[in-house]
């Protein structure tokens, strides 16, 4: 019966990712990013359960999760970390309690998608600003978080999962826009190796066209919640330095599967108990599947990765082309 109700409720998640980002309010933002303020967190976090670049799969349809999840404590009460208009009161997944979005337009011109509130704890005050127009002020009590039926890492999941959309319609890293959190864990770098066929290999020498993996993890706030880094960097044979990708945005904006079988190599996995990440350090949205055309003979690649708050961990690798 438990597993019957786990398959439940996780096909209800990935069904519910192909709503979560296209509700009433992702047409309405006018803003554009210049990381020029900061907002205050909806309430004291517990931790971050996952950022806009974790991979998600629930049923073999892999997405990026595209915004925080921020963990909390049950029936936490969300305070809206901005002013503006309430733009959207809406059940975005039909019929499902823990699907509820409350959406705020600020004076910068984004919007900010408050998702799983519960329905019932929606205030009377979000209710007639959304039914007249009227703005709400920072700080003002929205509803409160709906309680998780779902466990992981043997805790309970409750959360809030915060977006941001700006002008052209792009999901910003909402870390960006939030008052820096005391975050003192260096990310971790497991492992840097070979792959073939877009799949890590074991060995240290390869023949012909090849790629390279990357496999790395950080955390916030939390021991089991492991989250990929912010930015992924390396210089190639001492020569200089090459971004993957930093996640201001997604490679692609706004869409939430693009390149995500790209980004992160075959065996990695995310859902609410398996969290791997394989990198490929080939990627870029121009060639998300390039090899490395090296000649014979010995390379070292020196990996870099870095999280929100600047925390760096750096490891090399050598191997040898045939």
């Amino acid at each position: 019966m438990k597993f019957l109700l786990f398959l439940i409720l996780t096909a209800t998640q990935a069904y519910a990712h192909e709503k979560i980002f296209k509700t009433k309010a992702d047409k309405v933002a006018f803003g554009v990013f210049t990381q020029q303020k900061f907002h205050q967190w909806p309430f004291p976090l517990l931790s971050i359960g996952h950022n806009m670049q974790s991979y998600q799969d629930y049923s073999g349809s892999p997405y990026w999760h595209d915004g925080l999840d921020i963990r909390a404590n049950e029936d936490e009460k969300i305070f809206s970390a901005t002013g503006g208009k309430v733009i959207n009161i809406e059940n975005y997944v039909r019929g499902n309690h823990l699907y509820w979005e409350i959406a705020i337009l600020d004076e910068e011109g984004f919007v900010w998608k408050y998702h799983h509130v519960s329905k019932e704890s929606i205030t009377q005050e979000i209710v007639n600003a959304y039914k007249t127009g009227t703005k709400i002020l920072e700080g003002t009590l929205i509803g409160n978080v709906v309680k998780w039926p779902t466990t992981s890492f043997g805790e309970v999941y409750n959360h809030l999962h915060l977006l941001v959309v700006a002008a052209d319609g792009r999901y910003i890293n909402p870390f960006l826009m939030m008052s820096p959190l005391n975050d003192t864990q260096v990310p971790v770098i497991n492992k840097i190796g070979l792959a073939k066929n877009h799949k890590p290999i074991e060995g240290i020498e390869v023949k012909g066209e090849h790629s390279l993996f990357l496999e790395a993890s950080d955390l916030v706030q939390h021991q089991k919640f492991i989250l990929p880094p912010h930015k992924i960097s390396y210089r190639l044979n001492n020569e200089a330095e090459k971004v993957v990708w930093t996640f201001i945005n997604l490679p692609s904006g706004k869409n939430d599967t693009d390149y995500i079988n790209d980004f992160y190599m075959k065996g990695t996995c995310g859902d609410y108990s398996c969290r791997k990440f394989y990198f490929n350090l080939n990627f870029s949205p121009e060639k998300p599947r390039d090899v490395f055309q090296l000649e014979a003979g010995n390379h070292e690649i020196e990996v870099t990765v870095e999280d929100i708050a600047g925390n760096k961990a750096t490891k090399n690798f050598k191997w040898k082309v045939l």
